[in-house]
């Protein structure tokens, strides 16, 4: 669910290999392809719709738990093995084959690695990986950018990529109202007494088939100091969901699984049921006991 970059890059870049491989595949997802998105080859293939039939195998990517797939979870038992792929430090392992590397960048990383094993690369599955790997690395911003990471877009970057064309589609989305809303949360921003914790609050969250997060994010870590950083969205009546992301020393995969989510250390989730104000003091509280806070700073674990 929430299907972003990496999981839709690394679910074509498999599909084209497949193809490749002369395999029969078919491309579930529990959700549509969100507009910005559509300009990956391949991705009118991707169903939204399950027919009961059976599968030699099922290949899971970038999903650390079977319940993130959503309704495709009820198909996972079609198939005589479950492939499961991921770089989430959360996953569960769910799979009966399990390839969980947390110290990827992305599920676009270990697509790019498959696909050299097999001596498959071409323009449509180099776009794909390319638009995974720059989106959940923040365009190459996050500490997972590393050089193995740089190598491998600079391999991807011999097969026709226009890194401009890929920014263009995915982040420049907004309309004015959407602006609008992120100007009044910056102004609603808040930080804790020691100016490392920083947090904005939406009452009211809407899915526009594109995702506002990461913009308000890289907004926020423009803030000197902050180390972590959250967004608290109403998604609904009784649902909130909080993103947490920090920038150096606090493990935020810790924080989003003591409230029953995960992802990474450095970016994680979760969604909680409850009224908003009151799960907003209570995570910030959390956070505060268990981010060891200092007066000279946050002490490195």
């Amino acid at each position: 669910m929430n299907v972003e970059g990496d999981a839709l890059g690394s679910a074509l870049a498999m599909y084209a290999l497949l193809k490749k491989l002369k395999k029969r595949a078919v491309l579930y997802l529990n959700d549509a392809v969100p507009d910005i998105y559509k300009f990956l080859p391949s991705s009118r293939m991707i169903k939204n719709t399950f027919r009961k039939e059976r599968f030699d195998t099922v290949i899971v990517l970038d999903c650390s738990d079977s319940s993130r797939t959503g309704k495709v979870k009820d198909s996972l038992g079609c198939a005589d093995c479950i492939v499961n792929i991921d770089h989430h430090i959360s996953n569960t392992y769910f799979g009966d084959i399990n390839w969980i590397a947390p110290q990827a960048s992305s599920a676009c990383q270990l697509l790019y690695e498959l696909c050299r094993q097999f001596g498959v690369m071409d323009d449509e599955i180099a776009l794909c990986l390319y638009t995974g790997i720059a989106t959940d690395t923040g365009n190459f911003t996050f500490s997972s950018a590393d050089s193995r990471v740089h190598k491998i877009i600079a391999d991807l970057m011999k097969h026709n990529i226009k890194p401009n064309r890929v920014f263009e589609n995915i982040h420049s989305a907004c309309e004015i109202h959407d602006l609008k809303l992120i100007t009044g949360l910056m102004a609603s921003l808040k930080l804790d007494m020691s100016r490392k914790i920083c947090w904005v609050a939406a009452d009211k969250w809407e899915d526009k088939g594109f995702d506002l997060t990461e913009i308000i994010f890289s907004i926020m870590r423009l803030l000197k100091g902050v180390e972590v950083f959250m967004i608290f969205k109403q998604i609904s009546a009784n649902k909130v969901r909080v993103n947490f992301r920090s920038r150096e020393y606090v493990d935020v995969n810790k924080i989003a699984k003591f409230f029953g989510g995960g992802g990474h250390r450095r970016a994680s989730g979760t969604t909680v049921e409850g009224n908003l104000k009151a799960i907003e003091d209570k995570v910030i509280s959390f956070v505060k006991k268990h981010a060891y806070i200092y007066k000279n700073g946050y002490k490195k674990k």
